[in-house]
């Protein structure tokens, strides 16, 4: 961990990644099998070039961004085999995006994520929602496509009208959610996996709007 922090306060490092980082102010940033754990991409980022980053219509593939914190937005992009294990996404919107293969073991995620898809990416022990932001996080249409949840804990969040397609839940826990109009089609939790809460067949099915 000291090592993966340690990086970006080693000026021959930030010299040789000072591209990448101008990157990441633009719209449309594409990224290829590059090692960016640690990054810290917030405007409190002690690195100023990240304080205006963001990841707005990006474009990753084979990243690594693991023990990282993202606090930016992250709508209509497309991520494919990223690391974010151990990465924390503090209030990051990811509306419309496509996130096929990626890894979040261990993150912890206050996201809006209206309209994305996740298909085949590892949430395992992941904190989805953890905080007290009422149900304003989370996502809605959010379609979650061969996912791994074991040991997750969605807590304090909404995936209103949204979709888990063969998705495996063991050990995973529902504490104080909306869930309604949600879907699952495949395995699906047990009731005892939800706590302080409706659970999904005592939940009127309706119409959910978009997001004013």
């Amino acid at each position: 961990m000291k090592k993966i922090k340690g990086k970006w306060s080693d000026g021959v490092f930030l010299t040789e990644v000072n591209d990448t980082l101008k990157l990441l102010t633009q719209k449309g940033t594409e990224l290829k099998g590059i090692d960016l754990s640690g990054i810290i991409i917030s405007s409190n980022s002690p690195i100023k070039q990240l304080q205006n980053a963001h990841l707005y219509l990006s474009k990753l593939n084979d990243v690594n961004m693991s023990h990282s914190f993202i606090s930016c937005f992250a709508d209509i992009s497309s991520w494919n085999h990223v690391d974010f294990s151990n990465t924390k996404f503090d209030r990051c919107t990811m509306c419309k995006s496509t996130v096929t293969g990626c890894i979040f073991i261990k993150s912890k995620l206050v996201i809006n994520a209206d309209d994305a898809i996740f298909c085949d990416c590892n949430f395992t022990d992941a904190k989805i929602g953890i905080g007290t932001f009422g149900y304003e996080y989370g996502g809605r249409r959010t379609k979650f496509i061969n996912c791994d949840f074991t040991g997750a804990i969605f807590k304090h969040v909404e995936f209103r009208a949204s979709k888990f397609t063969n998705c495996i839940f063991t050990g995973a826990r529902f504490i104080s959610c909306d869930l309604r109009g949600i879907k699952f089609e495949g395995n699906e939790p047990t009731i005892e996996q939800y706590e302080r809460m409706k659970i999904p067949e005592m939940i009127p099915e309706h119409h959910i709007s978009s997001r004013s």
